[in-house]
Order: structure tokens, then C-alpha cells, then sequence
């Protein structure tokens, strides 16, 4: 998953009520909304970055409410566990292969 929830807004495109409000990861910070159950299939991520685009997303979002609250804190600490997760794996020491290894066959894969 991506960055935190910070309100909802109705999906222009599709009217789905429960489309996501995030903020770019960049220094612009700019806020884009996601569409992922419309009544025909998600919309998808949608980034209107120009002044009036950042205006109608402003104008049009909803605050969370309490639950929603919990499942976005709840939502951004796994997707922080999925990154410390990443970033271990990287930096783990490889295993160095052996010779019985290659005879015999690894037997932890």
C-alpha cells in the first residue's frame, strides 16, 4: 500500500464515495486521490497536480471518521513493517554455497 490516508472524497469519474486522499512523497507534496471500488472497476490513482486540480481535491475532501482513523494508522504501521521487511532482506548476508551443496542439492529451497 501506499502513503496515509488523509480524508476521502467522491470519485469524480465514477461517484464511489470512498476514494482515498494521499500526498506525494515529493518536496511538491501535492494531494491525489485513488479509486479502487467503483461501481465498475477502479479508477485508479489519480494525480491532478496543476492549482485548480489541488483546489477541487481541497474543496471536496472529507475527514475521516474514527474508524477510519484506526484502519489508516493501522494501514501505514504494515506498510512501514513491509518496508523494514525489504530493506532486512537486502541487507541480509547471503549464504555461501558449498560444494556438497552443489552435489547434493540445497535442502532449505
Amino acid at each position: 500500500m501506499g502513503k496515509a490516508v488523509l480524508g476521502k472524497i467522491t470519485c469524480p469519474h465514477c461517484g464511489s464515495v470512498d476514494a482515498t486522499v494521499h500526498e506525494q512523497a515529493s518536496r511538491s507534496a501535492r494531494l491525489y486521490y485513488r479509486c479502487m471500488d467503483g461501481p465498475n472497476g477502479p479508477c485508479g490513482t489519480i494525480q491532478c497536480t496543476l492549482p485548480g486540480g489541488q483546489k477541487f481535491i481541497r474543496d471536496n475532501m472529507r475527514p475521516l471518521n474514527g474508524v477510519e482513523i484506526d484502519e489508516a494508522a493501522h494501514e501505514a504501521a504494515e506498510v512501514a513493517r513491509e518496508e523494514q521487511t525489504k530493506v532486512a532482506e537486502k541487507h541480509a548476508p547471503k549464504r555461501k554455497s558449498g560444494l556438497l551443496d552443489a552435489i547434493f542439492g540445497d535442502d532449505d529451497e
